[in-house]
């Protein structure tokens, strides 16, 4: 298996959190399918890391399908019912392009802190704009590559060193998706 470790992704995402400026952190998640191993994995991650600061109160929790859309309008509706966040936490490109749209079209980029995940260009745009203040990206790349480089080995015979990999998650934020770092985890290639 090689991915993200998504239990420590959640953890990051909790990091970024606490870095939003409010006093207090009153929290609305959005995820994506709850059967989702890897959804679940980063959810558990965030609220395990966020519990640890008195800050942080979880308002409201939902799981959306998949798609910008769903995302989007349960953003929405969570913000209409709970006019008191000030953060959004999302767990996937879907949900965060949704969770993006949604505070774009409610004018809400100064009033709540959204922290998402992947990249893309629409995603980094809106990290320019202010809809996202923090995107956790994957390295696409380096799973691609690593698996690649694992079926080759496992196809001539070559007893692979480790069954499970790990590949790189970065925290960009809009202060610094220009550094080095931050500009190979947004643009790979």
């Amino acid at each position: 298996r090689i991915s993200t470790d998504n239990y420590q992704a959640g953890q990051m995402a909790a990091e970024a959190v606490l870095e939003a400026e409010w006093e207090e952190l009153k929290v609305g998640i959005v995820n994506f399918d709850e059967n989702s191993q890897n959804g679940q994995e980063r959810e558990q991650g965030f609220r395990d890391a966020s519990a640890e600061s008195e800050r942080v109160r979880i308002i409201d929790s939902i799981n959306v399908i998949s798609t910008t859309e769903e995302a989007k309008n349960g953003t929405s509706q969570m913000l209409k019912e709970h006019p008191d966040i000030n953060v959004i936490v999302t767990f996937n490109e879907w949900t965060s392009l949704g969770v993006g749209y949604a505070i774009e079209e409610l004018r809400l980029g100064e009033d709540v802190t959204v922290v998402a995940f992947d990249s893309n260009v629409v995603s980094v745009g809106m990290l320019e704009t202010g809809e996202v203040d923090a995107l956790i990206v994957q390295n696409p790349y380096a799973m691609g590559y690593l698996g690649v480089e694992y079926a080759y080995d496992l196809i001539n015979g070559i007893k692979l060193k480790e069954t499970e990999v790990y590949t790189s998650t970065t925290l960009v934020t809009k202060e610094n998706m220009f550094e080095p770092e931050c500009q190979r985890a947004l643009f790979s290639f």
